[in-house]
């Protein structure tokens, strides 16, 4: 199943440097946007490079208007439905749809205000209706428009929610104690060296 997403995603390895080299430019100022830690910013910049990486890319095995001229031109929603529990624990489509989705609603939740975590939960809800409109919209991209993904695109969004939810005061009582342990240490050192 893996090498079959990776071979229908010629641009996957490109598309995982590129996100792996913002999410470090970009960890500090999308920690600060978020009021959380530089980890939650790194992961959340990741999350969003590997979701356009997979579902966004085109299929370049065949020339773009190739797959303009063969795209589906209709989302399909016969097939929509929960699948049983043990499906999300193999490598089939619909598990890995669903964690992708996982770290975005994980990074949502770990926000470090009430406000922010609403806020990014909000507009994290909007990306799988988005990826999908654009699958539609965009038929050079060879990608289709599926009522499925949507459904476990928002599961994973759901799951990563929940777990965010549960570690969320974890860590940021982790952050905090840090945060103390190192004004502590610089209050120590201006006091060693004569400052106030």
């Amino acid at each position: 199943m893996i090498e079959a997403v990776l071979s229908a995603s010629p641009l996957f390895w490109p598309g995982v440097l590129c996100s792996l080299l913002l999410a470090v430019l970009l960890s500090r100022p999308v920690g600060r946007l978020l009021r959380a830690h530089r980890a939650a910013g790194f992961l959340l910049v990741l999350a969003l490079g590997g979701i356009v990486t997979l579902t966004l890319l085109p299929d370049t095995r065949l020339p773009l208007w190739a797959n303009a001229r063969y795209a589906v031109r209709q989302c399909t929603f016969d097939r929509v439905g929960p699948h049983p529990l043990a499906e999300l624990f193999t490598a089939t489509q619909s598990s890995l749809n669903v964690a992708l989705f996982v770290p975005l609603g994980l990074t949502a939740a770990l926000a470090g205000t009430w406000g922010r975590r609403v806020a990014a939960g909000s507009v994290a809800a909007l990306i799988p209706f988005a990826v999908e409109s654009t699958q539609y919209a965009i038929p050079a991209l060879g990608r289709a428009c599926d009522g499925q993904d949507l459904l476990d695109n928002y599961f994973g969004l759901a799951l990563g929610l929940a777990l965010g939810a549960l570690a969320g005061p974890v860590a940021r009582v982790l952050v905090r104690a840090r945060r103390r342990a190192a004004d502590r240490r610089t209050a120590d050192r201006r006091t060693a060296h004569g400052g106030t």
